[in-house]
């Protein structure tokens, strides 16, 4: 029971520093002036924010695959997960990232940005002083 509350507690941090990566993204999209950059550089800046965020997400994702009982499970979550929400979010976001840095008229809002449509990323960026309370010691 200690060992899957250490977990839960490990995913959580995990997707918390996932969400901060988001939210700072975000910042960066929205509004590049407050943090020293132009439209396009703001958006180089996010697109590396999310490729963290990405990165980030990956150990939970192999953590989840890996508890499956057997290989066509793994097989079947691995194939789940590659066409899940939140892979397919960060993929869109960084297009929309790399886009508008490179000054292409934009096409959509990403849905990573959408409130609501990610709620293990909602659940942590809805109170923006969790994410500004614990700054990554990276």
């Amino acid at each position: 029971m200690k060992l899957r509350r250490a977990q839960e507690r490990d995913e959580s941090n995990a997707w918390k520093a996932v969400a901060r990566e988001t939210f700072r993204a975000f910042d960066l999209i929205m509004t590049p002036a407050l943090h020293g950059h132009d439209r396009q550089s703001g958006a180089q800046a996010a697109a590396a924010h999310l490729e963290r965020g990405r990165q980030l997400m990956q150990p939970i994702i192999d953590r989840y695959v890996a508890d499956a009982r057997t290989p066509l499970g793994r097989a079947w979550r691995t194939s789940r997960v590659a066409r899940g929400a939140y892979v397919q979010a960060f993929a869109q976001a960084m297009a929309h990232a790399s886009a508008r840095s490179a000054g292409e008229p934009e096409t959509g809002w990403p849905i990573l940005y959408s409130r609501g449509a990610l709620p293990l990323i909602v659940r942590y960026t809805g109170d923006r002083r969790i994410l500004n309370d614990e700054e990554d010691p990276r």
